[in-house]
């Protein structure tokens, strides 16, 4: 269910029609999140300081989310949590709402999607370590610590696991909520318009400096140099994400595992190349489209349509041969550039 922070969601910013832009355009980078994290924001002559002030309070705001959610920084609340047993820990606010999420998109996917995987990926970690598939023994061993079940909300911000092995990661909704945070914090200060870039968890505020939709394309998961496009899609204050098996694996006995493990069999599912979905939040799409890359293909699509208009989808399945076989929920071509 994993999809690590460096992994991005491999969608990369197209070039709209050249005209006369209404706006200026601020762009910087910070490598943050374990790759780099990417800002557009659109403004008017005379808001330059109040810019600059916003910016920097975005940055700060990623340094919080990163320090405390991050399971190799010591001191985060997820290493509090996982290393509490058996007492309960208090945790930041927005750590405990995540939590929370999570537990919700657990039951949403059926299981695949699962905070509690984390001694499954360390399995795997060393299993790639030692070039040896981990046994069936060993698996079943370690999906006795995962699931729901394993922990407990309780109040005033308060988690508590109830096996001394359960260890939790929220990584794979983090760069999502940490985009819909950017945007939360450039609308409080009046710039409605911006493209937020988590490390490939996209949030497309608004329009374009252009005034035209953010137009966002697909990148081919065959093209080795990620320079072609499956196709483009046109967003205004919408989020996309793409989770993978192609750009990070483990690699045992010569052969390639994607990163993206399901809770439910503790092995990765390899048909699935790629999901991408479009979501009104960062971090449910980020969710959701780790969540499809484990689903039966036409039980992720029904998951997606019963979400509604403001939800869509694109699955690329493996069919052999070095053929992708194109997978669409009902609204995904409103989306689509023309």
């Amino acid at each position: 269910m994993f999809k690590p922070l460096s992994v991005g969601i491999l969608v990369v910013l197209l070039a709209g029609c050249v005209r006369a832009a209404p706006l200026k355009r601020f762009s910087e980078s910070r490598e943050m999140f374990g790759s780099v994290v990417r800002l557009d924001v659109c403004y008017a002559p005379g808001q330059e300081q109040v810019l600059e002030q916003t910016v920097a309070e975005m940055w700060l705001r990623f340094e919080d989310i990163h320090g405390r959610l991050s399971v190799y920084d010591p001191a985060s609340d997820m290493n509090r949590i996982n290393y509490s047993f058996p007492d309960a820990v208090t945790v930041g606010a927005d750590t405990w709402t995540l939590i929370s999420d999570a537990a919700y998109y657990n039951r949403l996917s059926g299981g695949q999607f699962d905070i509690t995987i984390y001694p499954l990926l360390r399995l795997w970690k060393e299993s790639e370590k030692n070039g040896v598939l981990p046994t069936a023994e060993q698996i079943r061993a370690v999906q006795q610590l995962l699931g729901a079940d394993k922990f407990e909300l309780l109040q005033n911000n308060r988690v508590r696991v109830l096996n001394p092995g359960t260890q939790l990661t929220i990584d794979s909704i983090a760069d999502g909520y940490a985009a819909d945070e950017a945007a939360r914090i450039l609308r409080a200060h009046g710039f409605a318009n911006f493209l937020v870039d988590t490390t490939g968890e996209l949030y497309a505020g608004g329009h374009s400096c252009e005034g035209r939709a953010w137009r966002l394309g697909v990148n081919d998961p065959r093209d080795p140099l990620r320079s072609t496009l499956v196709e483009a899609v046109s967003l205004e204050n919408m989020s996309a994400t793409t989770s993978g098996n192609y750009e990070h694996f483990y690699t045992i006995a010569g052969k390639r595992y994607s990163h993206v493990i399901s809770p439910l069999t503790g092995f990765p599912h390899n048909e699935i190349v790629s999901a991408t979905v479009i979501a009104p939040s960062t971090e449910f799409s980020d969710f959701l489209s780790t969540a499809l890359c484990l689903m039966p293909v036409k039980k992720g699509i029904a998951l997606v349509d019963s979400l509604g208009e403001g939800y869509a989808a694109m699955i690329l399945v493996d069919e052999g041969g070095g053929k992708l076989a194109r997978k669409a929920s009902r609204y995904y071509k409103k989306y689509l550039s023309r």
